[in-house]
């Protein structure tokens, strides 16, 4: 495995926690604010939220290792 290759899987992985999120946020469309799902479903976005924010940093990281390299 290479950087080119790990970059290419940090996008994939962020592209889907990305649509996951998504998902979660609509599915929080409807729901009542006390409604325990609700509760379940906002603190897993939130958490993915963050993880997102940490593997884009990563990403970018790895992003200009690859501009070193080339």
């Amino acid at each position: 495995m290479n950087i080119q290759t790990v970059a290419e899987n940090l996008r994939n992985t962020i592209a889907g926690k990305e649509q996951h999120l998504l998902h979660l946020q609509q599915a929080l469309v409807g729901l009542e604010m006390m409604d325990t799902t609700r509760i379940v479903i906002d603190t897993t976005a939130k958490f993915l939220e963050v993880n997102l924010d940490e593997l884009q940093r990563i990403l970018q990281d790895v992003e200009q290792c690859i501009g070193v390299e080339e």
